[in-house]
């Protein structure tokens, strides 16, 4: 809910007023006494003949700069009473560019306790701030990096644990046959290598790992999306997945959409000489929120879903 408008002290400067537009602190200050008031003051300390100290008069509203240029003077208010207690807004809902301070956090209804802090649209535009249509601003690319090479760390890690009998059994097998084919040599006899069945062999082995991580990361993306609407990458970022068009963590159906890419892309690299287009789709869709004007990957246009930035409770 947004507070009352008007001129209240400015929390950096308690020598001067700040405006606050009934949403966000603007950048409008001005003295909170008059210069004729201060000189008046040194006037009577110095002896001259006593004279009403002028009352300062609080400057109008500033004008309200609104997207594109237009400009429109607001509705006057009312600036010499001072809102009843408790009613003082909080400085510090928002900072530089929609990212609070530390003061009351403003989200539209429905937002959990240490959800996203939204702000107005209009003020995001004005301020260049890519946001969803509510005003949750977007996760920048940066942070989407780094979550996901947070989560390609402890994927790598959950997928050696289930794929470990697979492992083992490659690296017994691969043990012995290199063994086998040192002991040949030093016979002097000239080793039959069978590349097709070489080929076989390790195929079936990292067929099999190929199929574990699949699961793994599937199950991982799903199971903390509809659980935390974040990965533990994410979460550690300070980012998170909703639908672009409202609040809330994806439902399983959304996050097994936005698996659609990863599972195609995975399957393709398993089938010999498509390979190469597997890998190119993964590339294509780390690629995509660069240019993409709502930042979203192709996972995200699949899904209708936003990486936002997400603030903790505080």
């Amino acid at each position: 809910m947004s507070q009352r408008a008007g001129w209240y002290d400015d929390p950096e400067n308690p020598e001067n007023l700040r405006y606050f537009d009934g949403v966000v602190w603007t950048t409008h200050t001005t003295p909170r006494t008059s210069p004729s008031a201060a000189q008046s003051t040194i006037g009577l300390a110095q002896g001259s003949p006593s004279r009403p100290t002028p009352t300062q008069q609080l400057p109008q509203e500033p004008t309200q700069q609104l997207p594109g240029g237009n400009q429109q003077d607001p509705p006057p208010r009312d600036y010499g009473q001072q809102p009843p207690y408790g009613q003082q807004p909080p400085y510090g809902q928002y900072g530089k560019y929609g990212q609070p301070y530390g003061g009351t956090q403003y989200g539209p209804p429905g937002y959990p306790q240490g959800g996203y802090s939204a702000m107005p649209p209009a003020y995001a535009t004005a301020l260049g701030v890519k946001t969803t249509p509510d005003g949750v601003p977007l996760a920048s690319y940066g942070q989407r990096v780094g979550a996901y090479l947070i989560d390609m760390l402890i994927l790598a890690v959950l997928t050696t644990l289930a794929g470990w009998y697979w492992i083992s059994q490659l690296v017994s097998w691969y043990t012995a046959w290199l063994s086998n084919l040192m002991d040949e040599a030093e016979r002097g006899v000239q080793p039959a290598i069978n590349q097709a069945d070489l080929t076989n062999e390790i195929y079936g082995y990292v067929l099999a790992l190929s199929l574990v991580s699949l699961v793994v990361t599937v199950v991982y993306q799903v199971a903390f999306l509809t659980w935390r609407g974040a990965t533990p990458g994410k979460m550690a970022l300070g980012i998170a997945v909703r639908l672009r068009e409202q609040p809330g963590n994806p439902s399983v159906l959304v996050a097994l959409k936005r698996q659609i890419i990863f599972i195609g892309s995975s399957l393709l690299s398993l089938l010999p000489g498509v390979g190469v287009v597997g890998s190119l789709l993964i590339i294509l869709n780390l690629l995509w929120p660069l240019w993409d004007d709502k930042r979203q990957a192709l996972h995200d246009k699949i899904a209708a879903t936003n990486v936002v930035v997400r603030h903790r409770g505080r």
